[in-house]
């Protein structure tokens, strides 16, 4: 299974007019994987058929809907995952953190509890 880092980071988001500081806010990670995971068109190379669509789609919920920071995903959910981001093609910097989170996510070995 692979682990993902789904806490929010801060990003700078504007420039304070008054007197030149960083305005920070929060980047919505889970959102952001969503998006970068369905995308289509100019900003990705990647054609997304129905089922695939539907597969990723299921994917993507199952983290939307996390509740914690943190969440563990079967290998091949991780390569939904992972094949979204490598097809991207419009990162910027604020995405420098939520790239290595995905391209270093952590593999767990996960036993089944036998009762």
């Amino acid at each position: 299974m692979r682990k993902l880092n789904l806490a929010p980071y801060m990003i700078r988001a504007a420039i304070n007019p008054e007197d030149g500081s960083d305005i920070m806010a929060p980047y919505d990670v889970k959102r952001s994987i969503e998006n970068v995971m369905m995308a289509t068109g100019e900003v990705t190379t990647q054609k997304l058929g129905m089922a695939e669509l539907l597969r990723r789609a299921d994917v993507a919920r199952k983290i939307a809907d996390c509740e914690e920071d943190s969440i563990l995903i079967e290998e091949n959910e991780y390569q939904y995952v992972k094949k979204g981001f490598e097809a991207f093609q419009g990162f910027g910097i604020n995405e420098v953190e939520l790239c290595r989170r995905i391209e270093n996510a952590e593999t767990v070995e996960v036993t089944e509890k036998k009762e």
